[in-house]
């Protein structure tokens, strides 16, 4: 039995690093101070981070290993190799004599502005110094001065107080994949920049903010606001992508100052969070955003300041005239309520009741979506963004997808695995920057029909690879031809699995935080100009104008350019968290419609929720911000608004306006996420099961398949809806964002074609 020693305290070397337990794997290559961190004894370091590589230049961690003529560098020590039959002491007085002089020299040059220093109070060096350091000072010559640079609207520098930790540097170029830091000089004129005048151009830059143990990086847009004791921290979800991503939200006197990432429950890991994740929060706050209710009335279009009871008094008297002039006319008028894919599931379960128990109530997507949502693995990410799983793999196969923009924990991940080496990715769409290198097969899905048929070349890489991983984004399936494009996945998907019966199934990447749950709950049709035209009245709740299908709908119908009869929607509500968009505009100058009503509701840090993300993962808000004026919760608004109209008949009237007369919260309760879970066993569908042993006839299925006068692909290209990372998402948010709009206007004029290929 071998035994060893730290700080007098015996261990088990042969139960440590000889057992077989998988829990114990990490053991063999961790770093001694990441192995002493397990035991409790925290070693000072600087340079060092365990989702960095080792760089060893701080001297900070030296320890004292017995027998050895001088303090050990514990970061850059395998714990295993040095702890075999060793003794080290993490305390002694020859660590704190080191410790005192590395202490000494870096604060040698460090200036002494500390009250006015962003990172007072969490700085790594004051508290360091206040616990290791020196009561007096030896050094009375010049300090050198470094001048700042400007790498960006999301970073601040003040480089004289940089150490040279070279953590940001070490970020830029193994993380982020963008090798636009370096240090550059010699000795005393050695110091950290970009080579040239350029900026930090990645969507990561802000996390160099969170990685400076010192003052040196802070953070640009909010300067000066507050020291840490000063902030009240609240775990929340990210709103910016599919993933949902955990955060830390600071909170000063009841409005948010800062956003950190926060600690995962399901990876067990703290993320990396993007630029927007970080600084779009302002976009929610807004000075365009209206916190007054209001309607328009008379030709012109003026705007009337109402209360709640007074909105609603006025919708109901819209709803009233529209009763009896349908009892007039003899036909129903539809109430066409339309929501986009970030609502939570509580408020879509409350708009599906409304559906249900009224016939004249009718719901609808703001987005095309062709996807069949019979089994949950067919539009959730299966296994890509699993670690385990993806080490597994050898190829990858993009379908229009842009995973650095789309979702950059996705990104992240597949260039960690590509880092690790034996890794191929493939990708089928636009020619876009990866940080990591990536073939192209072609920029039309007739690409996609060879590769189903056998006849591309690729097709050897996903058969003699085991468990490839095929990742195709959601946007594929909001064209027209995206039937089709499900037919090709399906029989690839088959085929796959009669190779290899452990292979789990095609990854769809979701770009809105509650697309799954939607898909989930039902399938919903898409909002188009026949919905509009057989409506009264059209209820928009949290949607972005920006949406094309939307947007050509009711541009059309302003313009009047429907080929049928004349639409009679005569009033729009608009639920948009108080920033009225451009349809309030358009309504303005276009005459016909006889009023628009704006709800304003809350936004998404003001309410609480849950939401099912891409990975299939449930993610729940809580609301930590108060209701600022006339601002309400969706649900709210929704539940008034029905107990106001009550007294219509079709409303009232149970017999005949009425589609179930029994208790609808019971018997729809299954379509809660949250008090029902739904397994499915995919296997039950394979056929892979009756043909066990056998090969599929494979190209029987695609000869059947293309003689159907359906089955047309659109020879279009499969471009990217997110030619802009900061503002072009499908957000209201990040549009509005004062640090976003700063971002984009840089990352235009730096990209001289900004449109994709």
């Amino acid at each position: 039995m071998k035994y060893f020693y730290i700080n007098n305290i015996k261990f088990n070397y042969t139960l440590e690093f000889n057992s077989n337990f998988k829990a114990d794997a990490w053991k063999h290559n961790a770093p001694l101070i990441e192995y002493c961190e397990t035991l409790g004894i925290n070693i000072p370091h600087y340079c060092y981070h365990k989702n960095l590589s080792i760089s060893g230049n701080c001297r900070m961690c030296l320890i004292e290993l017995k027998g050895s003529p001088k303090p050990i560098v514990s970061c850059a020590m395998s714990a295993k190799s040095c702890l075999n039959n060793g003794e080290i002491y993490t305390n002694s007085p020859l660590v704190k004599k080191a410790r005192e002089n590395i202490l000494e020299f870096l604060l040698l040059n460090h200036p002494l502005d500390c009250p006015i220093c962003d990172q007072g109070g969490e700085c790594d060096l004051q508290d360091q110094s206040f616990f290791f350091g020196l009561a007096k000072k030896r050094f009375y010559s010049f300090k050198r001065v470094v001048s700042d640079k400007n790498i960006g609207p999301i970073v601040k520098t003040v480089m004289t107080r940089c150490i040279h930790c070279t953590r940001c540097v070490r970020f830029a170029g193994e993380i982020a994949g963008v090798e636009d830091l370096g240090i550059f000089g010699r000795g005393m004129n050695s110091e950290i920049g970009t080579y040239v005048n350029k900026v930090f151009q990645s969507e990561l830059s802000g996390n160099v903010i969170d990685l400076c143990p010192v003052g040196a990086l802070t953070s640009k847009p909010y300067p000066f606001i507050g020291r840490n004791w000063e902030l009240k921290n609240i775990n929340s979800i990210d709103f910016s992508d599919g993933f949902g991503l955990d955060l830390q939200i600071c909170l000063k006197n009841n409005k948010i100052v800062k956003v950190l990432p926060g600690y995962s429950r399901h990876d067990k890991t703290v993320n990396w969070i993007s630029d927007k994740t970080r600084f779009a929060f302002d976009g929610m706050f807004s000075p365009e955003r209206i916190l007054q209710g209001f309607v328009t009335i008379g030709s012109n279009k003026d705007l009337l300041p109402l209360s709640w009871k007074s909105l609603f008094e006025e919708i109901v008297y819209v709803l009233y005239f529209q009763d009896h002039l349908a009892r007039h006319f003899l036909k129903t008028n539809l109430l066409t309520i339309v929501f986009s894919n970030n609502v939570s599931n509580e408020v879509l379960n409350l708009l599906m009741l409304l559906s249900k128990k009224y016939s004249f109530v009718q719901l609808r997507k703001s987005e095309l979506s062709e996807i069949e949502n019979d089994l949950e693995s067919n539009f959730l990410l299966n296994s890509a963004s699993n670690k385990t799983q993806l080490a597994q793999s050898k190829v990858c196969f993009l379908i229009g997808l842009n995973t650095r923009y789309e979702g950059s924990s996705l990104n992240l991940k597949l260039r960690h695995r590509y880092l690790k080496g034996d890794f191929k990715v493939i990708s089928l769409g636009s020619v876009v920057n990866l940080t990591f290198p990536v073939s192209y097969l072609g920029l039309n899905l007739k690409t996609l029909t060879s590769v189903v048929e056998g006849n591309n070349f690729f097709c050897q890489e996903l058969t003699n690879n085991s468990n490839p991983a095929i990742i195709c984004g959601s946007e594929v399936f909001k064209r027209r031809d995206a039937l089709t494009t499900s037919r090709l996945l399906n029989l690839l998907k088959k085929y796959l699995q009669s190779l290899d019966q452990k292979w789990s199934n095609i990854n769809i990447l979701n770009t809105s935080l509650n697309e799954s749950g939607v898909h989930y709950l039902d399938t919903f049709k898409c909002f188009n100009a026949q919905d509009l035209q057989k409506s009264v009245g059209v209820y928009f709740i949290d949607t972005c104008r920006d949406i094309p299908n939307l947007r050509k709908t009711i541009q059309y119908h302003l313009l009047n350019r429907f080929q049928y009869e004349k639409s009679e929607v005569s009033f729009y509500l608009d639920q948009n968290g108080g920033l009225v968009s451009q349809l309030f505009n358009d309504i303005k100058k276009v005459s016909g419609i006889s009023s628009y009503i704006n709800l304003p509701n809350n936004v998404f840090f003001e309410t609480s929720g849950s939401y099912l993300n891409t990975e299939g993962i449930l993610k729940q808000t809580v609301k930590f911000i108060p209701s600022l004026k006339q601002s309400r919760e969706n649900w709210q608004i929704i539940r008034k608004l029905l107990a106001n109209a009550n007294f219509l008949s079709f409303v009232s009237e149970i017999k005949t306006n009425k589609r179930v007369n029994f208790n609808c919260n019971n018997i729809f309760n299954f379509k809660n996420f949250v008090n029902f879970q739904y397994y499915a066993v995919q296997n039950l569908t394979n056929s892979s099961l009756s043909n066990a042993g056998k090969k599929i006839s494979y190209f029987d299925f695609t000869k059947n398949l293309y003689k159907t006068r359906h089955s047309k692909l659109i020879e279009s290209k499969v471009r990217l809806w997110l030619d802009d990372f900061y503002i072009g998402s499908r957000d209201t948010y990040a549009k509005r964002s004062i640090t976003m709009i700063k971002c984009s206007k840089l990352f235009r004029a730096q990209n001289t074609n900004f449109n994709f290929i």
